[in-house]
This record gives C-alpha cells, structure tokens and sequence, in this order.
C-alpha cells in the first residue's frame, strides 16, 4: 500500500489540536508563566480537567462498546465540544491576561469545557485517522508531532501577547476538520474493514478491554509511561528549551526511517520486541556509568527522544487498530484519552512528594524508567512462548507449505471473489496463501488473535475445506 495513500493535506491540522491538547502538559507552558503567581487558579484548573478526562473518557469508551460511537460522534456533539474547546482556552487565557480574572471558580469551569471537549475531539481525530494503516500513520504522526512540538518550541521562546495570538489561531484550526466532517456526517465513514471486523461487540465492554490489551498492550504502556514522566517533571536547558518538548522533535526524527523499512515479518512486532528495546537497554548501559560523565548526560538527552518516539510509536500502533476495524474509534481512544489523563495526574501527585523533589526527581524518574525498560525487556523475551505454534491455524501438526503458484495475490483474489469473502477475509486469505499462520496475520493486520480464528472458521467454511493443506492445496490450483 501506499505510504501516502489516504492523506489529505487538511489532516495536517491535526498538529494544531496536538499543539494545544490541554492534557499534554507542556502545552500549559505559554500560560504557566503569567499563573504561577496563583496558587489556587492552576491546581483547580489541571485537576478538574484531568479527572473530567478520565471520567468522560471511560465513559465514552464504555459507550462506544456498546455500539454507541455514532451518538458520541453526532454533528452536534462535535460542533458543540469544538464550542466548548474555544471557550475553556477563551477562559484560561484571560485568566492569564487579566488581573483578578484568576479565581478557582472560572479555572474550574475551564477544567471542565476542555475535559468534556478534549475527549469528544481526541476520539473524532481518532476515527479520521483511522483511515492510516501502521506505516502510514507513523509517517504522518511524526511528521505532525514534530511540527507540533517546533510549534510548542516557538510558544515557548516568545512573549506572552506573541504567543497568545498564535494559540487563538491554533485552538479554532484543531476543531475545524472535526466540525466539518461531522457536519458532512463523514466522521469513520472512510474507516477500512468490514462490519464483521467487530466481532468483539458481542463479548461486552469488558471482553473487548481484555481483547484489546492483547492488541495493543505495549504501544499503550508506552504512551501511559510517557504521560507520566511528562507530569512528574519539566526539565528546562539553559533556561530556555523544555526537553520534554525537544524530545518529541528529536523522537520524531527516530521514528521517520521506521515508517521506510521494508521488512518480512509485521512492522508492530519488530518494534516492539526489537527496535524498542534495544534502544531501552542502550539507556540501561549509558545510565550506570558514574554521575556527571559524559555517558549519563548522553543518557539524559537520549532518554527524551526515547519517550518522544515512544508517544509517536504508541499512537501509531493506536491508529493502526483503529484503521483494522476490530475495536471503534471510540473504545480505543477514549480509553486511550482517559489513562493518559490518569497517568498524567499520578505525575503531577508524584511531583509533589518529598521523594520526586531529591536532585529535581531525577532518581525517582530513573526508577520509573527502569520499571518500563524491564518490562519491555521481559514482553520482548516472553512473546514467543506466548504463541500457540506460530503457524498452526486450527489444527496441530498442519502443513505450513506454500503455495507453489506464481502470483498467490492474483490467485487468493480470485478465490475470495469466487467464494463471496469479504475484504477482510480476503486479506488474509492471501496470508494463508503464503504460507502465514494466525499469529503473524494477527500481528500484520493488528488485531486480535481470537479474530482471525473467528474469519480463518468463515474462510475454511465458504471455500469448502477443512484443513490448512487443503486451503494451501487450494489456492494452488490453476
């Protein structure tokens, strides 16, 4: 498939709504300068909109497992969440502008504008991109994250007045692609996959959770890591470049040659059972050497660019998900919204403990990022005895042969058009062609291996075979 299939030049605006995502803490730096003098304006305001995160993003993911997607993504709801997504930054930034407009009330009332808003908006983002498999998405995510965090950069640097009139452009572009196409009624509308894609709606909100974990576990620790050291601490150089920003440019640039490989085995699971770690345990090494040599300063450079490409890798892998149809866009990323704000409220908890305050919390830090590359480290190792047999579909002992036919993708389209598969079925028809068994297509197609067993039954059923060598045998007749 194309690298540049399905892009619009209009999703570009989708670094408008990373570049003033209010859940995402450094994006607060152009208005913390002018409220650090209100003690009781800035806690109001994060904790209201980070608990009203949580509570609408379970909520609506809980809805969107229950097949209410369209409800959360009706023109209205979006219109008025883009209202509400102007007025709480309308409310903030004369918070900051204005002498006694800072009252624990109004940040209150901000908190809970952009909570409500943030979440609705996260999720018609979500199923627009939704359209991007996983090479298309990190190609374009890291180009957007990067173009977001230049922008974050450039807030930073310039005065106050500056700053505010590009944030009153950047807000009201982050909601225009939304409000038009909710409007068009075209949000998910351009979202691949068949309707049977999501068999999982009939396992519950929980079954689909736990189904969904099997999916994207790793990308969403990742991302929920990252929250958390974002909150937990700002680290400025020389008094002017936030790193936690210069790391999501640097991060970009890590991920941009991944989008470009050309590889035999799925994209997601190199990443994360190779590419991911190795760089994690780079880190270990360059952290035990002594403090203040040169290796640990690298170390700490690096570790901002880990955790930048971690977040760019990690929505990604969220996108990818949401492109295969299996789960709505909804349960992905309202989940996804409701534990970034989570996590990034346990960081802000935890930068005010005794223990986060010893050398600026970077020994704490360190732990943390230990605890993540651990894991990573042991997800990494485990993964193969997690699998049933690699190329077993249904039954033990069953050929892995492949079909001897020079164009098994001519040959497995003709057969799904013949036999009346879906497009789905027909995907991975073509993997069984070749030879693939459920868990490679699972890890290719990024869903569920329960899924493919669930399509690889209909498949078996609708070309009249029973076993893996009569599929291979099959597909191999002229």
């Amino acid at each position: 498939m194309q690298i540049s299939k399905y892009f619009k030049p209009e999703t570009l605006m989708f670094a408008a709504f990373l570049a003033t995502l209010p859940i995402y803490a450094p994006n607060q730096l152009l208005f913390e300068t002018e409220l650090l003098q209100q003690a009781a304006y800035m806690p109001a305001f994060a904790d209201t909109l980070l608990v009203t995160s949580v509570v609408l993003g379970i909520a609506a993911a809980i809805a969107s497992a229950r097949g209410r997607l369209p409800m959360i993504l009706h023109r209205w709801v979006v219109l008025g969440s883009s209202a509400a997504y102007v007025a709480g930054y309308g409310l903030f930034a004369l918070a900051a502008g204005l002498e006694g407009f800072a009252q624990p009330a109004l940040g209150v009332l901000a908190g809970l504008l952009l909570g409500v808003s943030t979440v609705v908006l996260a999720i018609a983002w979500g199923a627009h991109l939704a359209q991007f498999d996983l090479r298309q998405a990190l190609l374009w995510l890291a180009v957007m994250m990067g173009v977001a965090a230049l922008v974050e950069l450039l807030l930073s640097s310039v005065t106050f007045a500056v700053g505010l009139i590009v944030f009153a452009v950047l807000v009201p572009l982050a909601c225009l692609v939304p409000c038009w196409l909710a409007w068009m009624a075209r949000l998910g509308a351009s979202v691949p996959g068949d309707a049977d894609a999501r068999p999982a709606l009939r396992a519950g909100a929980a079954g689909q959770l736990r189904s969904m974990a099997s999916v994207v576990a790793m990308p969403f620790v990742g991302l929920m890591v990252f929250a958390f050291m974002m909150g937990a601490r700002k680290f400025v150089l020389f008094d002017m470049v936030h790193m936690e920003v210069l790391g999501c440019v640097l991060g970009a640039v890590v991920v941009l040659p991944i989008c470009l490989m050309r590889t035999r085995v799925p994209l997601m699971p190199l990443i994360y059972r190779v590419l991911v770690p190795l760089f994690a345990l780079v880190l270990i090494f360059l952290n035990s050497f002594p403090g203040s040599s040169g290796p640990l300063w690298l170390a700490a450079w690096m570790s901002y660019a880990f955790y930048g490409a971690v977040a760019i890798l990690a929505l990604a892998g969220l996108t990818a998900a949401a492109h295969a149809s299996e789960f709505s866009p909804g349960l992905i990323f309202g989940t996804t919204v409701a534990g970034f704000a989570g996590c990034s409220l346990l960081g802000v908890a935890a930068s005010r403990t005794e223990l986060f305050q010893i050398e600026g919390g970077g020994p704490a830090l360190l732990v943390v990022s230990t605890l993540y590359f651990v894991y990573l480290l042991a997800s990494a190792l485990l993964a193969p005895w997690k699998r049933d047999g690699g190329d077993i579909v249904l039954e033990e002992g069953a050929s892995a042969a492949v079909a001897p036919v020079r164009d098994v993708a001519a040959r497995c389209g003709e057969l799904a058009a013949a036999c009346g598969l879906t497009p789905r079925e027909g995907e991975i028809l073509g993997y069984l062609g070749r030879g693939h068994g459920i868990a490679f297509v699972a890890d290719a197609l990024v869903i569920s291996e329960s899924t493919v067993r669930t399509h690889v039954k209909s498949i078996y059923k609708k070309l009249g075979v029973n076993s893996r060598e009569e599929l291979v045998s099959k597909v191999s007749e002229e």
